[in-house]
Parts: C-alpha cells; sequence; structure tokens
C-alpha cells in the first residue's frame, strides 16, 4: 500500500539529495487519479530553521513563476515535523540521466541549440520579473545542470529546482551550487547576476554537442579550482563551428565578453535554428528530440508500480483546501536548500510576512464554518489572494487538505511587514482571552512563517541594536512573544532587542502550553528550537 501523506500518496522514490528528497505521488478525488512530485525536506533538516527558511524561499518564489519552460509548484505545507512542495510530474526524464545513457547517440545541433534556447527562455522570464513597485528583482537560479533540466516525452523543455535561487541584495559569499557548472564569480563568492546562468547554460549546450562535461573529474575541490579559474577542456575536433561560437561567448570568463542576459542568447540560437531549418528540410526540434529521448530510453518509461508500505501517519498541514468535510486551512511552511552540493547554508535576510492573530483552541465538540481571505503577498510578484474555505468539524484538530492535482516546481516572494505585535489595535483580545470570530464563527490563522519586529526585552533596557532571532518548534506550535495579543506559528523570524525575552508556546493538537525565557545575545542572531514533546 503507498504511503499516506495527507491527500497524497507516496508510490516511489525518484530521487534523494542531501537536503531532500523527492517522490513520485499521486493524488485521487472524485474518482479520478494525478501523478505528481512530492518534495519533501529529510527528516534530519526538518528542524533547522535555516534549512526550513529556505525551503519556504523556494516555495514562495516557485509559485511565483508561470511559465511554460518552468516546472510549476503548486502546493507546499507540512505534515508531522516534514515540510514538503508539490509540483507537477513532467512525464519524461532529467537532461543528466538522459545523457548518461545516451553514449554515442548526440543530439542533432539544431536539437541542442533548441533544448539550450529553451532553457535561456525559462532563465529570461525569471531574470525579468519585477516587483509591486517595478523594481527588478533580481532573480538568479544558480544551479542550471543537465539534472534540473526536464524533457518530456513530446520534447518540452522545463527548468525545475529554484531552490538555492538568488534575489538582489543577497549575501553570495555563501558557494552554493553545482561546482561543475559554476561560472567563475560564483564560484569565488562574488555577486552574480543573470550571465551566472547564462554561462551555465552555455555548459549544458557544450555538453550537448560533445557528450562531455567541460569541467572533467569527480573531485570536489578540484573542479571547484577549475571553475574560480574559469578553465574548461579543450573542444574536440568535430564540434559544430557556429554553435562553439555561441558556447564560447556564452562561457566568457569575464562577464563583460558574455551575452547581456538571457534572452540575446536566446536570440543568437533562434537565428542559428532558423538558418538550419532554412538550409535541409526537417522536422521541428521540438519532434527531434522527443524521437531523440524515446530511441535512447528504448521504449522506457518513468511509471512504477513499486509502491511505499508504510503509513505517514499525521496530521496535513497545507494552504489548499479544496472543500472536503472536515477541512479546514490552518497554515502551511516550507524551506529547503536544494538537493545540489552545498558548501554551507547562506546566511538569507529575513523576509516580513504577514503575521494574523492565532487565539486559542476553541473547546471541544464545537462547531465551526470560516471563510478567510487570505493574501499571500510576494515580494516583487504582486499580491495573490487564495480564499480558503472551512466546514462544520466535530474534531477541535483542523484537518489540512493538499489540493489540486496538477503538480509544479520553483518563485519568489516577500510579504508585507505586519504592524508590530506590542502595539495592537484597541479593539485586539488580550493573549488569555477566548477565541476571536468572525461573523460566520471562523477563526483566522497566518499563513506565512511570521517576523516580528523588535519585541520589550524583560529586563533589559532597550538597545539602539536588533538581533535577528529564529523560533522553531517540535512540532509546530504557535509562539507569543513578550505577551504579545498576536500569534506567529513557527518557524518564526523575529527581530529582537539583545537581553531576555518571554516566549510562550502553544500547539492545540498536543494541548500543550508552555512559557519559556530566552536571552538574546547582543553580539550575534539567535536560533532557538523548543521541543514541546518533552
Amino acid at each position: 500500500m503507498p504511503r499516506e501523506m495527507g491527500r497524497y500518496q507516496l508510490v516511489r522514490p525518484l530521487a534523494r539529495g542531501g537536503m531532500a528528497e523527492v517522490f513520485l505521488a499521486r493524488r485521487r478525488a472524485g474518482g479520478l487519479e494525478k501523478l505528481l512530485v512530492v518534495k519533501r525536506i529529510r527528516p534530519e533538516r526538518a528542524n533547522d530553521a535555516r534549512f526550513l527558511e529556505l525551503f519556504l524561499r523556494e516555495a514562495r518564489l516557485s509559485m511565483g513563476l508561470t511559465h511554460q519552460n518552468i516546472v510549476p509548484v503548486f502546493d507546499f505545507g507540512r505534515t508531522g515535523d516534514q515540510v514538503f512542495l508539490a509540483m507537477e510530474r513532467v512525464e519524461g526524464k532529467d537532461l543528466g540521466s538522459t545523457l548518461a545513457r545516451a553514449g554515442d547517440q548526440r543530439l542533432p545541433p539544431m536539437v541542442a541549440a533548441f533544448v539550450a534556447g529553451e532553457c535561456c527562455r525559462a532563465l529570461a522570464y525569471a531574470h525579468d520579473r519585477r516587483g509591486p513597485g517595478g523594481e527588478p528583482l533580481g532573480i538568479v537560479h544558480r544551479d542550471v545542470t543537465p539534472r534540473n533540466v526536464l524533457v518530456s516525452w513530446s520534447g518540452e523543455v522545463k527548468l525545475t529546482d529554484f531552490g538555492i535561487a538568488s534575489l538582489a541584495g543577497d549575501d553570495h559569499r555563501a558557494l552554493l551550487g553545482t561546482p561543475a557548472y559554476l561560472a567563475p564569480e560564483q564560484a569565488r563568492g562574488e555577486p552574480v547576476d543573470g550571465r551566472a546562468d547564462v554561462y551555465a547554460v552555455g555548459l549544458v549546450l557544450r555538453e550537448l554537442l560533445t557528450g562531455t562535461r567541460a569541467r572533467a573529474g569527480d573531485d570536489r575541490e578540484t573542479l571547484l579550482a577549475a571553475a574560480r579559474a574559469g578553465a574548461l577542456v579543450p573542444w574536440p575536433a568535430d564540434v559544430d563551428p557556429a554553435l562553439a561560437a555561441i558556447v564560447d561567448r556564452a562561457t566568457a570568463l569575464d562577464r563583460a565578453q558574455r551575452y547581456p542576459d538571457a534572452r540575446a542568447m536566446l536570440a543568437e540560437l533562434d537565428h542559428d535554428i532558423v538558418d538550419r531549418r532554412a538550409a535541409v528540410r526537417a522536422d521541428a526540434p521540438a519532434t527531434q528530440l522527443a524521437r531523440w529521448m524515446a530511441a535512447v530510453w528504448d521504449g522506457a518509461t518513468d511509471d512504477g508500480d513499486a509502491e511505499l508500505g508504510a503509513d505517514a501517519g499525521s496530521e496535513l498541514y497545507s494552504f489548499l483546501d479544496d472543500g472536503e468535510p472536515g477541512s479546514n486551512t490552518a497554515r502551511s511552511l516550507a524551506a529547503t536548500a536544494a538537493e545540489g552540493e552545498v558548501a554551507a547554508p547562506p546566511s538569507v535576510a529575513p523576509a516580513a510576512p504577514v503575521a494574523a492573530p492565532v487565539p486559542a483552541p476553541p473547546p471541544a465538540a464545537s462547531s465551526r464554518r470560516a471563510i478567510a481571505l487570505v493574501a499571500l503577498a510576494v515580494a516583487g510578484l504582486g499580491a495573490a489572494a487564495l480564499v480558503i474555505r472551512g466546514r462544520r468539524a466535530t474534531s477541535t484538530t483542523p484537518t489540512i487538505d493538499a489540493g489540486t492535482p496538477d503538480a509544479a516546481r520553483a518563485v519568489d516572494a516577500g510579504p508585507v511587514d505586519a504592524p508590530p505585535p506590542d502595539a495592537p489595535p484597541p479593539d485586539a483580545p488580550p493573549p488569555d482571552a477566548p477565541p476571536t470570530r468572525g461573523a460566520d464563527g471562523g477563526r483566522s490563522v497566518p499563513l506565512h512563517p511570521p517576523r516580528l519586529d523588535a519585541g520589550t526585552a524583560i529586563d533589559a533596557p532597550a538597545a539602539p541594536a536588533t538581533r535577528t532571532v529564529r523560533i522553531n518548534a517540535r512540532p509546530w506550535a504557535i509562539v507569543y512573544v513578550d505577551g504579545a495579543a498576536a500569534g506567529l506559528e513557527t518557524i518564526a523570524t523575529v527581530q529582537l532587542s539583545p537581553g531576555r525575552h518571554r516566549l510562550r508556546f502553544v500547539n492545540p493538537q498536543l494541548g500543550v502550553e508552555r512559557e519559556i525565557t530566552i536571552d538574546v545575545p547582543a553580539d550575534r542572531d539567535l536560533d532557538h528550537v523548543e521541543d514541546l514533546r518533552r
């Protein structure tokens, strides 16, 4: 029997990396079945606030990118102590495993140019994304590799895994990415822009043309040294000269000599494809790509009937709710680094999500019907609203469903700042007041992991500076900082002045309430994880 994970059934594992694992999954509803892909952060990483923050960042970024050449992510959530992304299942294979299997079955030059051009289309779209005020978001994928390029059996090309994508203003000193495909400036920890992705596409195109990597070897340090120097193996003699010239410009050591952006490289590739099609009558590039995929895999498919037998066994929390009886949306969170090679987790600038008040759980056996309009503020991508529907339930434990059957992958987002919790509106209830209900008897729950601006220290004078404090709980909880009326669901990123601060954790499922005091140091940020199971 498959492993149940809320509304998803994990059918079989597809891949496992250092920080996440990927499963083929299915969703059944109304007599219909849809196969999709679930990416789940590994259990040993699930309580690390930094990795969770990165996973949430990937979810926000991926869900805001809608393009035919980008694998769409449609859901993220939590089951117990685990967090996941649900995304479209591309019926095909990744380019990396296909090249490894292809051997001497090389792609025709025109088809290789087509694959690289489709990657450029995806990157041009992502690089051009702007915020609600028209400001460039500065999205850079930073891990364009053959394994992150998916090719369908019908010849579609889709880029995936924006797990380590950077944004304008990020700290680039942390080394993230796959050494064999890093641009020199990225390998040196310098600021990067879209030209780093152009460089990586150039290396992917070169591999398509030659059948071998441009940087030889498997030793990480050797590959990093070659990446910093911009060293590539010599071209073989039988490579198409026109496409070799495009690759050489895309992979120039001096980024000023490269294509200025992915759109410019795409234009060169399109011109090359048009010239080749005009010279020789042939099938469309996508048709040729589909035929090559069928030949390489020799009729193999990606549908397996192997199933996992263990039961996941815990409630699922997701922001998607397709309205079956007993469902009510609480909140979901996710934050991951990509499964790629990561030298060290980066220091991610905390977003400023909207924090909605979360009251204490309602009395047992009470009925509720709620309609909550939740604004998902996406930094630079505009605000998207979700209407979350609740139905009657006879339990105090909210059951969350993980909706839509289609799938997806990579987006960015930055919710707007919430007002400081120490200045609630006049009609705000005290922390111990009964649950606040709307006109229809519903209760409001935050969608994003919240950030709280400077609270009031218990016994320390106000300091001129604040420190970033990441608060997590095992399992999840609502946390009230320094007696604030608004509860924040973990993980919560808050700004607090140095000194002692009071945290009150509430988990309505476990019936646990705990109050502790933490000491915020003046010279560094702080991560605090509270284990409510003890």
